[in-house]
């Protein structure tokens, strides 16, 4: 008797629940224009409901450089582990470059100085406040806040056409979120002590694979009167089961660290 009353105390449960949820007003709400009373905790909710999940990753990506003098034009072959892992190598024609990333070490090498980069990151992005930075950059690729947004404090900016989010302590950031999708439109970040503002626009997402992608980003740093662009086309997506990163230095190449290359 009493198996049979625990059972029928877990039906009910489980019915409860799916009537709850069925009946709950916390649904992904779908409008072409963003809705006033709706709280920023829903907001986030929807948002994070929208986001690209994956374990691996593989794209191409068009790179266009453009700083007002002169335009260049690179290839990139990315693969990705989520939050972990950054391989590219890159190409203007032939193959010119590859760089590895994880968390705590940067491994780059370039063909034309035959100059490479084989360093510990871990104090630099610590310094900087980003301790996974690998984890910030697929953030930026793929349409995604640059900041945590369960992490983070924000506020609601009225906008007719989006949900905007402003953050109000650390890195001045402000979301620009699609109202009927949750898509990342854009996202700016002002930098005080460079007085710089950097833009970056998510164009034409599409669906490959049951997720949901960005098919253009553009990125514009302005700083005074310099404006540079950075123009990525994404094209052949796929998220295989199992993914290598592939990186040997080629010998006789002359050792470089990232101070010097950014100097």
């Amino acid at each position: 008797m009493k198996t049979n009353n625990r059972r029928c105390l877990f039906l009910f449960s489980l019915i409860l629940f799916f009537i709850l949820e069925g009946c709950s007003v916390k649904k992904k709400i779908i409008s072409d224009v963003p809705e006033k009373n709706i709280e920023v905790s829903e907001i986030i909710k929807n948002v994070r409901n929208s986001e690209l999940k994956y374990k691996n990753l593989r794209n191409r990506i068009k790179v266009e450089f453009n700083n007002g003098r002169s335009v260049q034009t690179v290839n990139l072959n990315l693969r990705a582990l989520e939050k972990e892992v950054l391989w590219l190598s890159a190409s203007m024609i032939v193959p010119i470059a590859k760089v590895l990333m994880s968390n705590e070490k940067f491994v780059f090498y370039e063909k034309f100085q035959k100059t490479y980069i084989n360093q510990d990151i871990s104090q630099i992005t610590a310094i900087a406040g980003f301790n996974r930075p690998v984890d910030v950059l697929q953030r930026i690729l793929y349409g995604q806040s640059i900041m945590n947004l369960n992490k983070s404090d924000w506020k609601r900016i009225e906008n007719p056409n989006h949900y905007v989010l402003q953050s109000t302590k650390g890195l001045q950031t402000t979301l620009f979120f699609n109202p009927k999708t949750f898509n990342l439109d854009q996202q700016r970040i002002f930098i005080p002590f460079l007085s710089s503002l950097i833009t970056l626009e998510y164009n034409n997402y599409k669906v490959v694979e049951e997720r949901v992608v960005p098919n253009n980003l553009l990125i514009s740093y302005i700083r005074g009167n310099q404006i540079i662009k950075i123009n990525l086309e994404y094209s052949q997506f796929d998220f295989p089961e199992n993914l290598t990163f592939p990186m040997e230095i080629p010998a006789n190449y002359k050792i470089k660290t990232l101070d010097e290359i950014l100097k």
